[in-house]
């Protein structure tokens, strides 16, 4: 019998493969989280990655312009970043991540929540 956690991340496995969701769900389920996170950890883990991958996608892609972020899309890069430190700070605080050992919580943080800025996209 499958817990809620293996549920829903098999839920989002079975939308199409080149999805957001999908690729969380099996990125998931090779690192066992289903094991070490409730289905409501895991949902905040979603969460907070969606927004980091907002946030690296404006600071990165979409919203930027020959290295810098076109000034009219400053506000909205600004709230999508406060946007994921919240979701972040909201996943961290929960009971599943806080019993993680140090080591587990690596690859999380480095798959699902590094916010970054392209070396090509820093201003000098």
């Amino acid at each position: 019998m499958k817990n809620p956690a293996q549920a829903f991340l098999q839920e989002l496995g079975s939308l199409p493969p080149d999805t957001f969701e999908s690729r969380f769900s099996r990125t998931s389920t090779q690192l066992g989280l289903a094991s070490a996170l409730s289905r409501n950890e895991l949902t905040l883990l979603f969460e907070a990655t969606f927004r980091a991958t907002l946030c690296n996608l404006a600071i990165n892609g979409l919203g930027a312009l020959g290295g810098n972020i076109r000034p009219d899309q400053e506000p909205n890069r600004s709230r999508l970043e406060r946007d994921f430190m919240v979701a972040r700070d909201v996943f961290y605080a929960s009971p599943g991540w806080q019993t993680l050992e140090e080591t587990d919580q690596e690859p999380i943080n480095r798959i699902f929540l590094g916010v970054s800025v392209a070396e090509d996209k820093l201003a000098w």
